[in-house]
């Protein structure tokens, strides 16, 4: 991440402090540069915007860790795995649960009880009706793509695997990333940055992204 594109994120972020993607374009901005002690402090607050950002809290984890506060990445990435498991985000929850179990922690009871209370009700272990998908975004069966949105790769991915409640949360979300983020996709930057958003919302595979 260039110098450039961090102060045009730091900017917008400025002149809109209650931005919670602003601030998270800025905080990821930061940490991909190997800036973690400027990144930590605009991801908790983030955190603060926006308390179900859980993509948030798993990088505000990677940051306090990277500075030696492993007690404050432990903490973030417990309320990560909470909050991303009960809406059905597997990705972030398992880079959560695997961050934790890497270092020996564990979720904790308050977190547990949480879950049990709040999840919603799990899967029936069914397999996909016709016009059905288990999404992987959510691992839940939900209903079968209408169309194959890209014609490359990457859509046919998007058609086989995701599921159209996951698709249309993603059309909602794209609309604010393009705005908030002045997004050109004209340009290869803007469109590296969408697809970015695109590949963690739907938790698409990085390699379908890889250019030749």
């Amino acid at each position: 991440m260039t110098d450039e594109m961090i102060e045009q994120y730091r900017k917008m972020a400025k002149a809109n402090p209650d931005d919670d993607l602003a601030h998270f374009a800025l905080g990821q901005a930061l940490l991909d540069a190997d800036r973690a002690a400027e990144a930590a402090p605009v991801l908790r607050h983030v955190t603060r915007l926006n308390p179900s950002y859980t993509r948030a809290f798993l990088l505000l984890g990677d940051a306090l860790e990277r500075e030696g506060d492993v007690d404050g990445a432990v903490e973030a990435w417990q309320v990560c795995y909470q909050s991303s498991a009960r809406r059905g985000e597997l990705m972030t929850s398992n880079a959560a649960s695997q961050n934790l179990r890497r270092l020996g922690a564990p979720l904790s009871s308050e977190v547990s009880e949480l879950l049990a209370i709040d999840e919603p009700a799990p899967d029936d272990g069914r397999e996909p009706g016709e016009g059905e998908v288990r999404c992987a975004r959510t691992g839940r069966v939900g209903q079968r793509m209408r169309f194959q949105p890209f014609e490359d790769a990457v859509g046919a991915f998007i058609f086989e695997h995701i599921s159209q409640e996951s698709w249309e949360g993603w059309m909602e979300m794209s609309v604010k990333v393009i705005n908030e983020l002045r997004l050109d996709l004209s340009d290869a930057s803007g469109q590296a940055t969408y697809e970015q958003h695109m590949r963690d919302y739907l938790s698409l595979p990085a390699e379908l992204f890889e250019r030749g």
